[in-house]
């Protein structure tokens, strides 16, 4: 299986390659270059490939991975995943006093 150097800060760096990405690994052309081209993994890391490594993927992958299909459940998902701990307590009812008669005193007439 062929695989292709990746460099965080090109191919030059004193290092050598900061990995090696398998055969078939999407990655977005950032800048192409004659000998190598900058390129941004799918987790967002940028760095340096062989241009003679890359090419164009099949468009089927591409909207396969930039598409994910919907849940059928709901038809969307959340976009937060909230801890039930952290979140305010629900509001107490509005516990408005009842009226209480004064002793002595007279109620008025109903109309």
């Amino acid at each position: 299986m062929k695989q292709a150097e990746f460099y965080l800060y090109g191919p030059q760096q004193a290092s050598g390659p900061d990995r090696k990405l398998p055969q078939d690994t999407l990655v977005m052309l950032i800048r192409p270059s004659f000998g190598y081209s900058k390129v941004k993994l799918m987790n967002g890391q940028q760095g340096y490939v062989a241009s003679q490594d890359i090419r164009a993927a099949p468009p089927e992958v591409v909207s396969a991975v930039t598409n994910p299909p919907v849940s059928n459940e709901t038809g969307r998902t959340p976009k937060f995943h909230l801890d039930p701990r952290l979140l305010p307590p629900e509001p107490l009812p509005n516990d408005a006093p009842e009226p209480t008669p004064i002793p002595g005193a007279q109620q008025s007439p109903s109309p």
